[in-house]
This record gives C-alpha cells, sequence and structure tokens, in this order.
C-alpha cells in the first residue's frame, strides 16, 4: 500500500491540481467568448432576446442529463487515479467509456491488473496519463483534416435509400464490435467475478429502464439509464463484496 500511496501523493498534489485547473480555465474561457460571439450573430439575425435566453436555458438544461454519466465516472476514476486528473479529462475532450477504458489498457501495459492494482506506481500513473491524453488526440485530428470529404461522402450516400440503409447498419456494428471488443476481458473472466456482476446487474438495469420507459412512455427513464444503470452495477459490486 506504500507504492500506491506515493503515486497518490503525486496524483493529489497541489502541482496536478494547479495544471488541471489552467487548462480547465482556459476551456471554460473559450466556450464564455463562444456564448458570447453567439449571443452577438444572434442579435445581428434580428433574433429577439428571449429567443436567445430560451435557447440558452434550454441547452444547459439538456446538458445535465448526458453529463451524469461522466460525473459517475469522475467519481469511479477518482478514487485509483486522484482527484485533479480525472476532472482534466472529463470536463474538456474526454468521455465516460473511453476514460477509464484507456487507463486500464495502460495499466495492463505494464504488467498490472488495472487502474485499481496496488502496484501502480508514480511511474505508471504517468503513462497512464500520457495514453488517455494522447490516445483521444487523433479522433479531432482526423476531423480537422478529413471532415470536410467525409461530410461530403456522408451526404451523397444519405442522398441514395439503400446507402442510408447501409450507413445504419454498418455504424451499428462498428459500435456494437467496439462495445464488445472493450467488456470481454471483464465479461468472460471468470476469475474477476466483481466485473461480471456489475456487468450483468447494470446490464438487466437498463434493460428494465428502457422496458418501463416503452412501456409508460416516460423517456427520461431513457435518458437516465446510462447513470442509473452504472449506479446499480457499483452497488451489486459491494454488497457482493459485503455478503460474500
Amino acid at each position: 500500500m506504500k507504492i500506491m500511496s506515493d503515486y497518490l501523493k503525486v496524483a493529489n498534489s497541489p502541482v496536478v491540481f494547479a495544471l488541471c485547473a489552467l487548462v480547465i480555465a482556459i476551456v471554460v474561457i473559450q466556450s464564455l467568448l463562444f456564448i458570447r460571439k453567439a449571443w452577438k450573430r444572434g442579435l445581428e439575425l434580428d433574433m429577439e432576446k428571449e429567443v436567445l435566453k430560451r435557447a440558452m436555458t434550454n441547452s444547459a438544461l439538456l446538458s445535465i442529463v448526458p453529463s451524469l454519466p461522466i460525473i459517475v465516472m469522475m467519481l469511479a476514476l477518482s478514487v485509483p487515479l486522484g482527484k485533479y486528473f480525472p476532472w482534466l479529462r472529463l470536463s474538456i475532450v474526454g468521455s465516460a467509456v473511453y476514460e477509464g477504458s484507456a487507463a486500464n489498457i495502460a495499466a495492463q501495459s505494464q504488467g498490472l491488473t488495472d487502474i485499481s492494482d496496488p502496484g501502480l506506481t508514480p511511474k505508471v500513473y504517468v503513462i497512464i496519463m500520457f495514453v488517455m491524453t494522447i490516445g483521444i488526440i487523433w479522433g479531432i485530428l482526423f476531423n480537422i483534416l478529413f471532415m470536410g470529404q467525409l461530410d461530403k461522402m456522408s451526404q451523397k450516400m444519405r442522398e441514395n435509400p439503400k446507402s442510408k440503409a447501409f450507413v445504419g447498419i454498418f455504424s451499428a456494428a462498428l459500435f456494437t464490435a467496439m462495445l464488445i471488443t472493450l467488456s470481454t476481458p471483464y465479461v468472460a473472466n471468470v476469475a474477476n467475478i466483481s466485473s461480471i456482476i456489475a456487468f450483468v446487474a447494470a446490464g438487466l438495469c437498463t434493460l428494465v429502464l428502457n422496458a418501463l420507459s416503452k412501456r409508460y412512455d416516460q423517456r427520461l427513464l431513457s435518458d437516465f439509464s446510462m447513470p442509473i444503470s452504472m449506479i446499480v452495477g457499483m452497488l451489486a459490486v459491494i454488497i457482493y463484496a459485503n455478503v460474500f
């Protein structure tokens, strides 16, 4: 436990906090500048201030639901990775699915079970930080370089009924394959019962919530299914660990 406490001293140090806070502050300033420019542009287009205020309010409210899984993941990652770096990652371009997967892949590449392994050292922690940060850059660079051409190609395919159907099926297949690839090491690992319990409990919870949402026409249940399922999965593991 001494090794882990040494690495957590680095993870929770004032230096890491200052660096993370600086990056987040820059992103917040960029967001405020974007809002200001959007507001000015709206006035130039003769949009009423009440309409602009309502659009801003609705956007803020609609962002609450997608942010709940991110908050849950941030709290989960703050235990093994410290308080500040997960806060940074999930406040800018990170996502709930990517950050946990990238961190575990980096830890496993260094011979550890996952990021909760007590053998995690400051050196491995730095490697995890690099993998989580650099790994997500490529999607942004791809969009900058090729999004224009990709959008034109996508537009042509959407205009063709046959191609439009294929795009939907192909996208769903790619997403399903990604989820299977990421979840198989945990679900198929019979030595790690906790992962299987979390997976099954969260999956059943998602199915139940979606079924209730359709039956009673309550879209909120479907919208909140991911954060609720994540919490249910965690609670199931906690109950299992304390009972058995």
